[in-house]
């Protein structure tokens, strides 16, 4: 997923001692859980994840089709602490070019030193336009942009946010059978301005390449640099290695290592993540 923005750190002396809202991301899997187990109608149902790169396609799932995703990122070598993010995210296409996004933090960790708190943190509200999709056997690549804006919704303001961010999507696959694909995202980023001292401004850019083993799983290496926190992941430049693998048309479990190579990023940090797609209504046959 594009994976939602880390969070102001914390304040000198500050602990709030939340407790982790295990029932409201039981419920959130069990519905994931339903969406995979409850038969769809017979239409092809395609997915596009958006895990577990930063970098995500300019390709949506397919018209009338909802996707769940949830992931967890942990950096436990964070200087000065650690982070770790719990997300689930709901994308739905309401048209062949249009994406829904709907993110929900729904459980972080955040320590400094021997501070730390936890909770339900903020939600991002968006969606991705598709300005041209991809063609395999042209050389033009596809693009789309994407918005995201970022909302507080608990009452812990130390996890809290308010920023938004504007992303434009590249990609192009290469290959008789397009199995190489390479994606490019930059995005400008307006984050923490719920501080004392306003809103901070910077950036993401992130360059991703997948190779499809077979139509099931893929492989995935990836280089992004971000002066700003987000992404669930903190402020520096780090590489990539994972992997996606669709164990059928509407479930896929993704993960990977991260490695920070800046001075400043976090030493290495992990993501694990699953994906769900539902076809929420059938489209109209075509008749010849």
């Amino acid at each position: 997923m594009t994976q939602s923005m880390s969070k102001s750190s914390l304040k000198h002396g500050e602990s709030i001692p939340l407790s982790r809202p295990r029932i409201i991301c039981a419920l959130f899997l069990l519905c994931s859980i339903l969406l995979v187990i409850h038969p769809s109608p017979g239409q092809e149902l395609t997915l596009s994840p958006t895990r577990p790169t930063v970098a995500n396609s300019v390709t949506i799932q397919n018209k009338g089709v909802l996707q769940v995703e949830m992931g967890y990122d942990a950096y436990p070598r964070n200087p000065p602490g650690n982070l770790q993010t719990l997300d689930t995210a709901l994308y739905y296409v309401p048209l062949d070019r249009l994406r829904l996004d709907f993110v929900w933090t729904a459980f972080q960790h955040q320590q400094d030193g021997d501070i730390a708190a936890n909770g339900i943190s903020t939600i991002q509200i968006g969606g991705k336009v598709l300005l041209k999709k991809e063609n395999f056997h042209e050389w033009k690549p596809g693009f789309a942009i994407q918005y995201e804006a970022e909302l507080p919704t608990a009452s812990n303001t130390t996890l809290q946010g308010y920023g938004q961010q504007a992303i434009l999507l590249t990609n192009h696959h290469y290959g008789k059978d397009g199995d190489f694909d390479v994606i490019l995202n930059g995005s400008i980023v307006q984050s923490d301005c719920q501080t004392n001292t306003g809103c901070t401004y910077g950036g993401q850019q992130s360059l991703a390449l997948s190779y499809h083993l077979n139509k099931q799983t893929r492989l995935y290496a990836e280089a992004f640099g971000q002066n700003v926190s987000q992404s669930n992941t903190p402020p520096g430049t780090y590489i990539f290695g994972g992997f996606l693998h669709q164990f059928s048309e509407s479930f896929g479990i993704d993960g990977g290592m991260r490695f920070g190579v800046s001075e400043g990023s976090a030493s290495y940090g992990t993501t694990i993540g699953l994906v769900f797609g539902k076809r929420l209504h059938s489209e109209p046959s075509v008749h010849h």
